[in-house]
C-alpha cells in the first residue's frame, strides 16, 4: 500500500502545474512508462514479495504460537483456580478435623500428665513418708541417748553416793575374774 502512496505521489509531482499549457501525450510517453511500471510490478513481485510473505508467515507464526501459549495459560490458570476454588470449599471441613484432632490430641496430653501428676504426688508422699519414718527414728534415737546419758549420770550419782570399798574391791575382782575366763576361752 505505501508503494502505490509512493508511485501516486511521484504522478502528482510530475504532473504540470495549473499555470502551465498542456500538450497531448505521445505513444512513447505512455508506454514506456508503463513498461517501466510493469517491470518494476514484476521485480517487486519476484524479489520483494517472498521476504514480505515468509515475514508475515512467521509473524503470523508466531502470533499463533502466542494465542496458544496464552490459551494454555489461561487453561492452567482456570485449573488452578478449580483446584483452590475446591481447597476453599474443603477448608472448612478440613479446619473442623485439624481442631478436632488437636483436642482429641489435648485430651490425651491432658490424661496423661494427669496421670503423670499422680504419680509424682504418689511418689512425694511415699518420700515425704520414708523422710518422716527417718526423723521419728532419728528423734527416737536422740531421745534414748538422752535417757541413757541421764540415766546413766543418775546412775553414777546414786553408785558414788552407796559405793564402799569393799563393793570397789570385789567389783575389781569380778571383773579380772570374768576377764580371765575370756582369754582362756580363745
Amino acid at each position: 500500500m505505501r508503494l502505490f502512496g509512493i508511485l501516486f505521489l511521484a504522478e502528482l509531482w510530475a504532473a504540470p502545474s495549473a499555470g502551465v499549457e498542456e500538450h497531448a501525450a505521445s505513444v512513447t510517453e505512455l508506454i514506456f512508462p508503463l513498461i517501466n511500471f510493469i517491470i518494476f510490478v514484476i521485480l517487486v513481485k519476484r524479489f520483494l514479495f517472498p521476504f514480505i510473505r515468509e515475514y508475515l508467515r512467521s509473524r503470523r507464526e508466531e502470533i499463533l504460537g502466542a494465542i496458544k501459549e496464552a490459551d494454555e495459560g489461561r487453561k492452567r490458570a482456570e485449573a488452578l483456580c478449580r483446584d483452590y476454588r475446591g481447597r476453599l470449599a474443603g477448608l472448612g471441613e478440613e479446619t473442623k478435623g485439624i481442631r478436632e484432632t488437636l483436642r482429641a490430641e489435648g485430651e490425651r496430653e491432658k490424661a496423661k500428665l494427669l496421670a503423670e501428676a499422680e504419680q509424682f504426688a504418689v511418689k512425694i508422699k511415699a518420700d515425704a513418708d520414708f523422710l518422716a519414718g527417718q526423723e521419728i527414728k532419728m528423734a527416737r534415737q536422740q531421745v534414748r541417748e538422752e535417757m541413757a546419758r541421764i540415766a546413766q549420770a543418775a546412775a553414777e550419782k546414786v553408785v558414788q553416793r552407796h559405793l564402799t570399798s569393799a563393793d570397789q574391791r570385789r567389783l575389781v575382782q569380778g571383773f579380772l575374774h570374768e576377764v580371765g575366763e575370756v582369754k582362756e576361752v580363745r
